[in-house]
């Protein structure tokens, strides 16, 4: 259906992981017409991409040289600028592969959300593991629930992930209180009323969001279903941003001070905190104080 349409947003930082993850997203998709996406392809003059099957499948880059490059959110700023009013929005990283019907999945889990009464659901994952040296049959086979992993400085800085307890006993997808920005499914308003604010650098971006989201009345949800896998480990597969930009510790410290202001709620402006709930309300929600 045409109100099933799609916006797909992937920023992808010298991965040679691109090219598979776009094809096994596409090739697994029930209603592929209903796609558009959308990468922000930070690349070296030597990285090639198969230009005919992104042009066949609509696939829309925006090429930056990876020199000009500022970073993962700066990239996704970029292509949340190009949403073109599609009802929906998926938000992934360049690294991925997915099951069978996953778009027909995510639909009838965001769907079943609504008709329980959730105005303004988010349906967010940290997906299991899968290794391209050995797939598919190393990939994990357990949803996966995000948790609070570490500070730094005294600012809730990183997550991780679990398990989910039970989950073959599971109906419906469960609260979660953390956003995955490997994978994040919402209306594609959310593109206009929550925007990514490209100075943050990466670490605890994810946090920043789940406190936004929060604030501005979405409500969180974990996938009771695997839907998909990403690929977590770095080391054979592509270059991190930081390792080609020395400038990176300038930006990341500029970061500190950006977080810092929005957990303690003094950020209310384009990418502050919402109107709908207090930071206090979402520190009781998780159940800790985001700064100490």
């Amino acid at each position: 259906m045409q109100d099933d349409r799609i916006y797909i947003q992937i920023p992808a930082y010298r991965d040679n992981q691109l090219q598979s993850t776009l094809v096994d997203l596409i090739e697994n998709a029930d209603c592929k017409e209903n796609l558009r996406i959308g990468v922000a392809w930070q690349h070296e003059e030597d990285e090639q991409l198969d230009k005919d099957f992104l042009k066949r499948h609509r696939v829309e880059l925006i090429d930056i040289p990876a020199r000009k490059s500022r970073g993962c959110n700066w990239a996704r700023s970029l292509l949340q600028e190009r949403w073109m009013g599609e009802k929906y929005t998926l938000f992934l990283d360049s690294h991925h592969r997915f099951i069978p019907g996953w778009d027909r999945q995510l639909l009838d889990m965001y769907a079943a959300l609504k008709s329980g009464g959730v105005s303004k659901p988010v349906i967010t994952a940290y997906l299991p593991v899968y290794d391209p040296q050995n797939d598919p049959a190393a990939r994990q086979n357990a949803p996966l629930q995000i948790r609070f992993f570490k500070r730094e400085r005294g600012l809730l800085f990183r997550l991780n992930s679990r398990e989910m307890p039970s989950w073959q006993s599971l109906s419906a997808p469960v609260p979660a209180q953390f956003i995955s920005l490997h994978f994040l499914f919402a209306e594609g308003t959310f593109n206009e009323v929550l925007e990514f604010d490209p100075s943050i650098y990466f670490f605890a971006d994810e946090v920043a969001i789940s406190l936004r989201a929060y604030t501005m009345g979405y409500e969180l949800f974990h996938p009771h279903r695997i839907l998909g896998w990403h690929l977590y480990d770095r080391t054979a597969t592509r270059v991190p941003h930081w390792n080609d930009h020395p400038e990176w510790r300038q930006q990341n410290e500029y970061s500190y001070s950006r977080l810092k202001d929005l957990f303690r709620g003094n950020d209310k402006g384009r990418f502050g905190v919402g109107g709908e709930r207090t930071v206090a309300s979402y520190e009781k929600y998780i159940g800790m104080k985001l700064i100490e």
